[in-house]
């Protein structure tokens, strides 16, 4: 189970979001509207996923975020934005984001970010393993 924090957004994203992440057997530790709500974030439970629908282009958000980012450098910070900039990609990882799902993406994405799927072995390794 991750402890995920939502944070921008509107109401609506944030419910869905909220949502499809207890759906997924994962916890909501904290959700907000607006950078302050990186500071309500616990971080006892271990490194949280971040998942941020803010215009990073904003001063206010993508200072809280760097802030946040370099006080926290294990935890997963991901991008919800509607840009098909490549230039977005630099300025997020500049900021310390993770990762990047671009609206409209699908659930099973969202999971994936959540919960990556683990790497099986090719089937050469499973011939090996077994006896």
């Amino acid at each position: 189970m991750k402890h995920v924090a939502i944070a921008g957004g509107t109401d609506e994203t944030r419910l869905l979001l909220r949502g499809l992440v207890r759906l997924h057997h994962h916890r909501v530790v904290a959700e907000g509207f607006g950078p302050e709500v990186l500071r309500e974030i616990p971080t006892d439970g271990g490194d949280p996923v971040l998942l941020v629908d803010a215009d990073l282009e904003e001063p206010r958000w993508a200072d809280a975020l760097r802030a946040w980012t370099r006080a926290h450098p294990n935890a997963q910070v991901i991008l919800l934005t509607p840009s098909r900039s490549p230039q977005i990609e630099a300025h997020a990882r500049a900021l310390g984001v993770t990762g990047l799902l671009r609206r409209p993406f699908a659930v099973h994405e969202l999971v994936e970010v959540l919960d990556p799927p683990t790497r099986s072995p090719p089937s050469s390794e499973k011939a090996a393993e077994s006896p």
